[in-house]
């Protein structure tokens, strides 16, 4: 029955009961570092003239990586490496030690844990480039090399394949492009080989050069053939190329070859030899009095001197 004073459609409002309080779905959290541990790796063994984009290339696929820094001490570069927890950091100093960072200086990285973290200025993006000695990562406080010897010699380890715990027996087979397609064996004919001088002839030589990669060769017929020449020299270890001056009086040549080594063995072996269209016996060859293409008292294009390389403007 309906109360004192209250209408009787009208009954008294009582409040729903609150809704089931639901526990909290524990939710996993990384594992965050605490403030004392150390999370950074010491890394020497880099080369000189190492940059820090490549360190940073480098570490930047480790797992925990957050920035990296490079320092130099009398010249030597050191890197320090700072990850997210210390499991990170030692998880990559073992993965980078004895890596070939440097194939062709063989350079090899040796890592131990810094003995304090290195601390990242927040907001500090701007480029550097290799004149510029700012970097984007700040050090705070006095993180010096003081408590950092010299990076010690190391000799280089023996060259491996692979990164460490994925290291092959033995190096990759060469790239191919044409290897899932059959390419047909072609039979290259043998070229004929450069019959050698005939004869040889005694010339008189007394007045030679100093050795150089430049021979000059003289008492050429007028008629003699440039191809007969050139067949002749060609063939000869270490040639370069070849120039014929055909002169008023006489025709020379000059023949320059990759050292004076080369030059030295073709003046000794071929001295005398006789060529079949020059007409006028052995062949005197002589060093020449500059290399070839160098200048030296020339004059309109042709070195003035009677056994001088040419040489142009």
């Amino acid at each position: 029955m309906a109360g004192a004073g209250m209408h009787p459609y009208h009954q008294q409002w009582v409040s729903p009961p609150p809704p089931p309080v639901v526990p909290p779905m524990p939710v996993e959290t990384p594992t965050r570092a605490s403030a004392d541990e150390i999370r950074t790796v010491f890394i020497t063994g880099l080369p000189p003239d190492v940059k820090e984009r490549e360190l940073h290339n480098l570490l930047r696929w480790l797992p925990g990586f957050e920035a990296s820094q490079i320092n130099f001490k009398a010249e030597q570069p050191m890197g320090f490496a700072l990850f997210s927890t210390a499991q990170y950091a030692m998880a990559a100093k073992d993965a980078l030690q004895d890596l070939v960072f440097d194939a062709e200086s063989k350079s090899a990285l040796h890592t131990e844990m810094a003995k304090k973290n290195l601390f990242v200025k927040r907001g500090v993006v701007s480029e550097s480039s290799s004149l510029d000695q700012s970097k984007r990562l700040r050090t705070g406080g006095d993180y010096s090399h003081a408590g950092y010897a010299a990076p010690p010699f190391h000799p280089p380890p023996a060259p491996v394949w692979g990164t460490p715990g994925y290291i092959a027996t033995h190096p990759p087979p060469p790239y191919d492009p044409y290897g899932g397609y059959p390419i047909p064996q072609v039979a290259m004919p043998t070229p004929a080989p450069i019959p050698a001088p005939n004869r040889y002839a005694p010339v008189q030589n007394t007045k030679d050069n100093p050795p150089c990669n430049t021979l000059f060769i003289g008492n050429l017929g007028e008629n003699v053939n440039e191809e007969e020449v050139r067949s002749l020299f060609s063939v000869q270890p270490g040639f370069k190329q070849m120039k014929i001056l055909r002169q008023e009086r006489n025709t020379v040549c000059f023949i320059e070859f990759e050292d004076v080594n080369s030059a030295t063995n073709v003046h000794q072996n071929l001295q005398g030899a006789v060529l079949t269209s020059s007409g006028r016996g052995g062949m005197r060859i002589q060093f020449s009095k500059n290399p070839f293409g160098r200048r030296k008292d020339n004059v309109n294009g042709a070195a003035a001197e009677p056994n001088g390389a040419p040489t142009y403007p």
